[in-house]
């Protein structure tokens, strides 16, 4: 996330960004909140996120087993949320990566 941005209403942003599969596993317990990207020049919400896509947006080597400690915890990979002007779920832009 660059300086021009920042997410917020999301729990363990902490250990979501930095923290281990274990750390995430035990400390995520709610994977479908609905956060806020929010453009921090004018303050207002630019898309809506989740912890799963914040896992797919980092692209980490470990991506797949970060992502599976979260639907191991209910993350709904198929929930479709406001993404940046468009509809999409997390398996979609999982997907959209993946190519």
């Amino acid at each position: 996330m660059d300086n021009d941005r920042k997410i917020t209403n999301i729990d363990h942003l902490d250990i979501l960004t930095n923290g281990t599969v274990d750390e995430i596993k035990d400390s995520v317990t709610n994977p479908n909140q609905i956060g806020s990207v929010i453009d921090t020049k004018t303050n207002e919400q630019i898309s809506q996120i989740t912890p799963v896509i914040m896992i797919i947006n980092q692209g980490l080597s470990d991506l797949d087993n970060r992502i599976n400690a979260l639907s191991e915890n209910g993350a709904d990979m198929n929930m479709k949320i406001d993404y940046y002007g468009t509809k999409r779920s997390a398996n979609e832009i999982y997907q959209m990566r993946k190519v």
